[in-house]
């Protein structure tokens, strides 16, 4: 997905937290490379460090439409499930966002049938990480 880093301020722990513009919304996330480098157009791989449970921080949509945003509550991240091994006990989920597609891992309570469906999922900045990379 390709981003504009727009600014960055120091968190604990020698980390840093961008403001992020991306094409569906602007949030604040971790970041996962150079410093020096943040600030500026990217291209970014998503990492988010979270464990999901349906219901919690991961619920359905009621707009269907990618977007990103923050509130008092955290950043959400609205876009579609995707699902592998769905026939195994525990399947594993991404979301599909705009151009991106961010692996979410096992999704604890997920309803049967609901691969494709739009949902948003909430998380706080911090457990956001984004990482640039080449083309």
């Amino acid at each position: 997905m390709l981003v504009q880093v727009e600014r960055f301020s120091r968190i604990p722990g020698d980390a840093a937290l961008v403001t992020l513009r991306t094409s569906v919304g602007t949030v604040p996330a971790s970041w996962g490379g150079n410093l020096k480098a943040a600030v500026g157009e990217h291209h970014i791989e998503w990492e988010l460090d979270e464990d999901f449970r349906w219901g919690f921080n991961c619920s359905p949509a009621a707009v269907e439409e990618p977007c990103l945003y923050q509130t008092e509550s955290g950043v959400f991240c609205r876009g579609r499930l995707g699902l592998t091994g769905i026939q195994a006990a525990q399947a594993f989920a991404h979301l599909e966002l705009a151009d991106a597609v961010i692996d979410l891992g096992h999704i604890d309570g997920l309803p049967q049938g609901m691969a494709g469906a739009w949902v948003e999922i909430n998380l706080r900045p911090e457990k956001i990480k984004i990482h640039p990379y080449q083309i």
